[in-house]
């Protein structure tokens, strides 16, 4: 029990480094294409799995589908070139990454329509009908 929490804690630390890295890995067209299907088709299947057996046991089911996940992108993050990989962690551990580019975009593109909706006098009214609510 003692080996499995401290496995969950050890997954827990290191899902938000290998979901970025992961991402940045398949935005990067050095990565092959047939890494990025595969870990799509993969994704696919534990999402949607065809079997749902595993499900029918409750806790087992969810775990399934966790282990899957992290065994998909650690496959990925495998096969992927070795000096293409060194880059985007150092990337990550800099905050240059393309995730980080693409969440700052993201960020200053919801405020520009925040801003823009405040402007025209929507997102206030868009308010004082919750309040009656």
């Amino acid at each position: 029990m003692l080996l499995s929490l401290r496995l969950l804690r050890r997954i827990a630390r290191e899902l938000p480094r290998y979901g970025k890295l992961t991402y940045c890995l398949y935005r990067d067209p050095r990565v092959p294409q047939r890494n990025k299907i595969a870990l799509a088709a993969a994704m696919a299947l534990i999402l949607n799995p065809v079997v749902d057996v595993p499900l029918r046991l409750p806790i087992f089911g969810e775990m399934d589908a966790v282990a899957l996940t992290v065994l998909a992108i650690r496959v990925f993050v495998e096969k992927a070139p070795k000096d293409v990989v060194a880059e985007h962690q150092e990337q990550i551990s800099l905050g240059t990454s393309v995730f980080d580019q693409d969440l700052r975009n993201g960020r200053q593109g919801l405020q520009a329509r925040l801003n823009d909706l405040r402007g025209r006098g929507r997102l206030v009214v868009a308010r004082a009908r919750r309040n009656t609510i």
